[in-house]
Parts: C-alpha cells; sequence; structure tokens
C-alpha cells in the first residue's frame, strides 16, 4: 500500500530514521486511523477478512494497555525512588555524582529531577540514588561498632544478664544499633552495674 493510499492519515512520526522511538511515538489512536484507512481503501473484490479485523483490534488493545502498564509501573517505580531516597534523610552516603566525581556527605533532602530522584548533601553536592555506592549511620560521634567490638560486647556479663529478659535484649539491641562509640556503650552499661 502506498502512502497515497491512506488519504487523510498524517502519521506522528514522518522520518524512517527514527526507528526505534517512531514504533513507541505512534498512540493507539495512531493506529486506529491507519485500519480506518485500510478499510476505505480496501479492494472490494478481495476485502479484508473478519478475523484480520479482529486481530488487529486486539493488537490495538494490548498496545494501549501496554501503554497504561507502562505509564503505570514507572510511577510505582518513581515513588518507591522517593520512598527510599527519604529513607536515607540523615545517612552518611557516597557515591559517584552526574560528574563522574566521588562525592560523600549527609543526606538532608531529596528532590526529583526529569524523573531521577537525587539525594541533596549536607556538603552541598547532589547524589543521584542510583549511584550511592556505601551508606552508613550518621550517629553523631562518627564512630561505628566493629564486628569484634559487637561480640566483646556480647561477651560481657552484664549483657550476658541482660540477654536473660526480653526487655533487656532490648535495651542491648537499642544501645548496639543506636550508634554509640563502643566506649560510650560500656559506660551506659557500666552505670546499669552501679546502680
Amino acid at each position: 500500500m502506498t502512502t497515497s493510499a491512506i488519504a487523510g492519515f498524517t502519521p506522528t512520526v514522518t522520518s524512517a530514521s527514527s526507528s526505534s522511538s517512531g514504533t513507541n511515538a505512534m498512540t493507539s489512536s495512531d493506529f486506529k486511523k491507519v485500519m480506518i484507512a485500510q478499510l476505505q481503501q480496501q479492494d472490494p473484490m478481495n476485502p479484508s477478512s473478519s478475523s484480520d479485523l479482529l486481530s488487529q483490534m486486539s493488537q490495538i488493545s494490548q498496545l494501549q494497555s501496554n501503554q497504561n502498564l507502562s505509564t503505570s509501573l514507572q510511577g510505582l517505580t518513581l515513588q518507591q525512588s522517593i520512598g527510599a531516597g527519604g529513607n536515607l534523610i540523615g545517612k552518611a552516603v557516597t557515591g559517584i555524582d552526574d560528574n563522574g566525581d566521588n562525592v560523600s556527605g549527609n543526606v538532608t533532602s531529596i528532590k526529583v529531577q526529569d524523573k531521577k530522584v537525587y539525594l541533596e548533601l549536607d556538603t552541598a553536592k547532589e547524589l543521584p540514588l542510583s549511584s550511592v555506592t556505601q551508606i552508613a549511620s550518621n550517629n553523631g560521634t562518627g564512630s561505628s561498632l566493629t564486628t569484634s567490638e559487637v561480640s566483646s560486647l556480647l561477651a560481657s556479663p552484664i549483657v550476658q544478664s541482660l540477654m536473660q529478659s526480653s526487655a533487656g535484649q532490648a535495651y542491648v539491641q537499642n544501645l548496639i544499633s543506636g550508634g554509640g562509640s563502643y566506649q560510650s556503650i560500656l559506660t551506659a552499661l557500666s552505670s546499669l552495674t552501679s546502680s
């Protein structure tokens, strides 16, 4: 079928060089116009079969459903990224910015730009959420417990006695996960034995 055979139809994509975006740029309305033009220009002696028409209608319906699903998934993905970025507020992060530079700092806020989530850092830098390479708790002391320090704390007699009750377990867990230094946790535990 030649272009002149489809009278009254002006496709959204006019260049053949944009093959990858050309198909994506056409809407279901464009496909319906093509189908109507085909019906108007068909050979009366050899008309299109009804099964061909049903097949085309089915394809148009699937296209519209896929476009709607794609839009919904993009929105859902963006919302999940915003939530993940929000959970990083107050935490120390390291990553690679859009210029390829290593940046680090504490997350103060997030923003969405061009459907992409950026973390705004206290160092006046911006870091794409997708480019974060390390996340650490910002505990105010600048230090975190090592595995051997946690093992040492858990082996201490005071912690062993606290672990006998659920309230004691919760207290120890809060001390360890609270971000304090090893020495500050030892001091807190020592105050329990002296009282």
